[in-house]
């Protein structure tokens, strides 16, 4: 789609956080905003690959009111027939649990919403259902529901009508709480192709702070779905692991060894850029991170986004590090602590090998003055594999005023890059306010570069995102 229309869809929730954020707490005015973020091997939508058998990273954004009303973004890196990058649904509806006067032993939760879906740099592509739906838990850890979606004839597609039969039962503690998953939905596709039958089953488990499932999924699709000599339709097994805020997937931190903790982000911004150049074809990106800690100082963790590279062929980035970090005043030599780290980076990206690079990695941070923090990092790129991505330096400065004078934070960013592979050194700068609402942070920020290529992707631009880390 055009990116008018998801910067659109994204800056209304951004406001809608803004607006909302009048109190400390996570309630405002009877409204809760929640959020997740998952990494999985591969993302299946109704027993096809949208990704090119490839992994994705995908996070959700919601705001529900104590009423039942709820209004969301879900996104995801998308790699379908080529055409997108990242897919983005935009949703509203109402739900609420009913056991009608008692006439049920248990109760019924009813969902009845509208569903738009759309794709970045597809704009034929996107399409609206209405759904709805129902769940009952008939007796401890057992869960029930069923979908029906229907698809509105507004778009160049026909995305017809899809039910959705799903149910899990979590085992008792003592027999390791493992949830038990299955699912079965009918497609009743209308666009001259065939319909057919998709499957999924699998076990989760709640663990560490993450939740972790391992599914089996399959269709009866005839449909030639093809991508590299691989269906996109066939049966295959999924991964993925994900957390949500304030759910029972952060909750299992608790189970951790002493001196470990866990911690996962999310985050939908307008743009993806990387030291000054968009790496989203100026388009918006989904984001998200996974890290273990240790009271050591040691770390490990990754981090992924969606991505639209030049040649085109990739569209998830999916980094990994690990590194050690500590605080130190030097024996009180220092009047305030330095804090430094350390640590190895590798760069990955979906079916595009011959990108990947690695990169030593060491910075050190300070506040001299309350809520004014200074920071700075270097980058050196080891020559390894295909690439020979150089060094890079960065330094940063934010200072976050006062609560009785709104508590806004002002950035500052100056970085330069040492390429070495034959492209043009240069020096990339950024400037922004951002703010806390709760678990959620908001930021608006101006970058540029000196770059001298041609390239629109390097030019001057507003980039605005919504994050939290939980």
């Amino acid at each position: 789609m055009k990116k008018t229309q998801l910067t659109v869809a994204i800056s209304l929730l951004v406001t809608s956080f803004i607006v909302l954020a009048e109190e400390t707490d996570n309630s405002y005015y009877g409204f809760t905003p929640t959020a997740s973020v998952a990494l999985t091997t591969d993302y299946i939508w109704r027993g096809v690959s949208q990704t090119n058998n490839d992994p994705a990273i995908q996070g959700a954004f919601d705001l529900s009111h104590e009423s039942g009303l709820y209004l969301g973004l879900w996104a995801s890196s998308y790699e379908f027939a080529n055409e997108a990058t990242m897919e983005l649904d935009v949703y509203g509806g109402f739900s609420r649990g009913t056991d009608f006067g008692g006439t049920l032993p248990f109760e019924l939760t009813y969902d009845i919403g509208v569903l738009r879906y759309e794709y970045t740099g597809a704009s034929d592509a996107g399409f609206t259902e209405l759904y709805f739906g129902a769940a009952i838990a008939p007796f401890e850890n057992f869960n029930l529901s069923t979908y029906y979606y229907y698809g509105l004839k507004v778009d160049k597609t026909l995305p017809g009508e899809y039910t959705d039969i799903s149910a899990d039962y979590t085992l008792p503690d003592s027999l390791g709480g493992i949830t038990l998953l299955a699912h079965a939905g009918y497609y009743n596709q209308k666009g001259g192709l065939d319909d057919y039958w998709d499957w999924k089953i699998g076990v989760s488990k709640d663990l560490g702070g993450f939740n972790f499932e391992v599914a089996y999924i399959d269709t009866d699709d005839s449909n030639a779905y093809a991508a590299g000599g691989r269906r996109l339709d066939d049966g295959r097994v999924v991964a993925t692991i994900s957390r949500e805020l304030g759910g029972s997937s952060a909750a299992s931190a608790d189970s951790l060894p002493t001196g470990f903790e866990t911690s996962a982000s999310v985050a939908l911004t307008t743009d993806y850029v990387w030291r000054g150049v968009s790496q989203t074809n100026n388009n918006p990106a989904i984001q998200g991170s996974f890290d273990v800690a240790h009271e050591s100082g040691a770390y490990i963790g990754v981090w992924a986004s969606s991505f639209d590279g030049a040649s085109g062929g990739a569209s998830m980035e999916l980094d990994a590090y690990a590194g050690f970090s500590r605080e130190t005043d030097f024996g009180g030599k220092l009047p305030f602590n330095l804090t430094y780290d350390l640590g190895i980076l590798r760069y990955e990206y979906t079916s595009e090998a011959d990108l990947n690079f690695t990169e030593l990695y060491f910075g050190a941070s300070i506040s001299p003055l309350k809520d004014l923090n200074l920071s700075t990092y270097y980058f050196y790129g080891l020559k390894i594999g295909h690439t020979h991505p150089g060094e890079y330096t960065d330094m940063a400065v934010d200072y976050t005023l006062p609560e009785d004078l709104g508590a806004v934070t002002f950035l500052a960013h100056a970085g330069y890059y040492n390429q070495k592979a034959g492209a043009d050194n240069y020096w990339d700068w950024k400037l922004g306010i951002a703010r806390d609402f709760g678990d959620f942070n908001v930021e608006v920020a101006y970058t540029e570069t000196d770059n001298s290529n041609d390239s629109n992707i390097e030019a001057a631009r507003a980039v605005a995102t919504v994050s939290t880390t939980f």
